[in-house]
């Protein structure tokens, strides 16, 4: 039994600095904000008159544009003209299309204008478009400006599509409610509500006038970013942009209120729509039934239903589908045939959206015997079955091993004129595997294509995971070369199957071969295929294989995790090559990567399994310095280690320790059987 000795003074440090509070974190410094584009853009260069641009060899249908480009217009020409720039833009000739509206002088026309200010912001030259629209000169209107506008806000330069609003008023033109939604929806999708709501405010202060539907897409993307009260709030403010609330607004809000489980603030709601002649309809009580069946509100599910006919409202059958779908989902199969069974009461035949929603949750419970019912019920009532009817059975009876009334059923498919799918068959494929039966599941695979299905890479993959685990390598080889064969390039999931068992069989040099393979299918190794060869290399003893890997990962910039830096640490401290480890933690960039204790237990693990508990402590002190925290698995690795060299007395006084700073739970003095 070894000499019990004190605990070294650097592990009392180290646990000293455990309690310390951790370094402020450096506020992230907000980058400035992009300048926005002005109209302050130098004028366009006009080609000088009689010049001839440099002209790349034309096909002929080109050449032609081109000729009629030069050709005079006479009077009536207007309508030919504008047709002819279109013509001109849509072939990416924005420059001849200029050039044509200059030579036609004062016979061109706001229309010849307008199309030549949508080519330009078709092309992308929106600043150009400006430039046109300052300079038209004859009356413009709202077609002229609206391309700039759109153009303006699919680059996210709200300030500067409210900026051609005020343009449009200097010229005399208004500007219209699809200008505002344009601008609103670009508010919304791009800063959010608020920056919408500013919007929404500043085109009102233009006097803009504003629809119902303008101010419904910013209510709407309030309650979609779960700020509910900002909705409700804007609610009440609408009549202040011009604009009554209808029933899109109120659904809108009450969809919010949902979402944020508000049900006495949705009662209020529904109130306040009777009160204010805007009645619930069937819309609004889909979202609320929707809802309350998702958070499992049935009473309030029965309350709602009987609300509906008080506002003239009848439920639908996507309506009852909701109810039912919900109802199987919290198991209670019982209510969800009930109310499938009181459809016709309710003048509502069920359709097989319905009865597959209650025969997938019949299924999922094992009720087999019920299931059974249904689908004789379903044929009693006329309800033909379709292709997803089948698609349950076929994974309820995969599931349960009945493979063989699985062979059966794909035969009753095609008698019912349902076509087995890429879904059906890889259902099929994946129970044959999961029984032992890869040969039948790759006779399966290959004869998809005979009955008119394409197998796809979850197919293969499925397959493929079958062979490895009969540890069919050969085989396994096979396939994959006739599934790129098939045009079915695999993936990285499926070489990353084949890449796992190989290295659980310690055959880590075929797994290497495996992972150049990718590259060769066009096919990169990602995060998980270079995590599993190098966990591979090191449990084989090939350290310096697995270092040189994890590099090259490196510099295809895929940055290892705390899963590989601990799989690479635990086998090199396995060698005793702590002072490597250490190297290797220093270089770590990613300090979540760094600060995370599953790096550091694995070494101390390594060197507790090897009766190097003075080296562990060592490596306690490293950590706590490096500015990891210690976990309760941290300390449980060190006692043990202690405990296992026959450090007793030292392993008691570091337990009674921890527990007083409840580090450590109690209940680790009886595990331990430390006394």
């Amino acid at each position: 039994m070894a000499t019990q000795r004190p605990l070294s003074s650097g592990l009392h440090d180290a646990l000293a600095l455990t309690t310390a509070p951790p370094p402020p974190r450096l506020a992230m410094l907000a980058p400035p904000n992009s300048q926005m584009l002005t109209s302050s853009l130098p004028p366009p260069t006009l080609p000088a008159p009689g010049s001839k641009p440099a002209t790349k060899p034309k096909p002929a249908a080109a050449a032609s544009v081109s000729a009629a480009a030069t050709a005079p217009l006479d009077a009536g020409g207007s309508g030919r003209l504008s047709a002819l720039i279109r013509s001109l833009c849509a072939a990416g000739r924005t420059t001849d299309a200029a050039r044509a509206l200059d030579t036609a002088g004062d016979a061109a026309g706001i229309v010849a204008y307008n199309a030549m200010v949508a080519g330009y912001c078709r092309a992308g030259q929106v600043a150009a478009a400006r430039r046109l629209a300052a300079a038209v000169p004859v009356p413009p209107n709202a077609y002229t400006y609206f391309p700039i506008v759109r153009g303006l806000c699919a680059r996210g330069l709200i300030a500067d599509a409210l900026t051609v609003l005020d343009e449009m008023s200097l010229r005399g033109c208004a500007a219209t409610p699809p200008m505002s939604h344009v601008i609103l929806e670009a508010a919304c999708r791009g800063g959010g509500f608020r920056s919408a709501v500013r919007a929404l405010e500043a085109l009102h202060a233009r006097g803009c006038t504003l629809d119902s539907g303008n101010c419904n897409l910013v209510v709407n993307a309030i309650c979609e970013q779960g700020c509910v009260d900002e909705g409700v709030e804007l609610l009440r403010k609408l009549p202040s942009f011009g604009c009554e609330p209808d029933i899109v607004s109120y659904n809108a809000v009450l969809k919010g209120l949902c979402m944020a489980k508000r049900w006495e603030d949705v009662e209020e709601l529904m109130h306040e729509m009777v009160r204010v002649d805007c009645p619930p309809n069937v819309a609004t009580f889909n979202t609320l039934i929707a809802y309350l069946c998702r958070n499992g509100l049935y009473e309030q599910v029965h309350e709602a239903l009987s609300q509906m006919s008080q506002h003239g409202c009848t439920p639908d059958l996507r309506m009852y589908a909701t109810i039912i779908d919900g109802i199987c989902k919290d198991g209670h199969h019982e209510v969800a045939n009930d109310i499938l069974s009181r459809m016709p009461s309710y003048g509502l035949k069920p359709n097989v959206v319905c009865y597959n929603t209650v025969l997938k949750g019949l299924c999922s419970a094992e009720r087999w015997e019920e299931a059974e019912d249904l689908l004789a019920e379903m044929f009693q009532k006329d309800c033909p079955l379709d292709d997803v009817t089948f698609n349950i059975l076929v994974d309820f009876f995969c599931q349960n091993g009945l493979v063989n009334r699985v062979i059966e059923l794909l035969e009753q498919m095609l008698e019912y004129g349902c076509m087995p799918d890429v879904i059906t068959y890889t259902t099929v494929i994946n129970g044959f595997c999961k029984e032992g039966l890869v040969d039948e599941a790759v006779m399966l695979l290959k004869s998809m294509s005979t009955c008119g299905c394409k197998p796809n890479t979850i197919s293969y993959t499925i397959v493929l995971k079958g062979l490895c685990r009969a540890e069919r390598w050969v085989d396994a080889e096979e396939l994959i070369s006739h599934m790129i064969q098939q045009g079915c390039l695999p993936n990285p999931v499926t070489f990353n199957t084949l890449i796992n068992f190989l290295c659980k069989k310690g055959l880590v040099e075929q797994a290497i071969e495996l992972l150049k393979q990718m590259l060769v299918n066009g096919c990169s190794p990602d995060l998980i295929s270079y995590s599993t060869v190098i966990d591979g290399l090191g449990k084989a003893g090939k350290t310096e294989e697995a270092l040189e890997l994890l590099n090259v990962m490196i510099s295809k910039g895929i940055t290892p995790n705390a899963i590989i830096y601990s799989s690479m640490a635990s086998a090199l401290s396995r060698e005793g090559r702590t002072d490597k480890v250490i190297q290797m933690f220093d270089r770590i960039q990613d300090a979540t990567v760094r600060s995370d204790a599953v790096l550091y237990n694995a070494v101390i693990s390594s060197l507790c399994k090897r009766w190097e508990t003075d080296r562990a402590i060592d490596f306690f002190v490293y950590m706590v310095s490096s500015g990891c925290m210690p976990n309760e698995s941290t300390y449980t690795i060190l006692i043990r280690g202690l405990a296992s060299e026959g450090l007793v007395r030292e392993a008691q006084d570091l337990l009674s320790e921890l527990c007083s700073r409840r580090a450590v739970r109690k209940h680790l003095v009886r595990h331990f059987g430390i006394v």
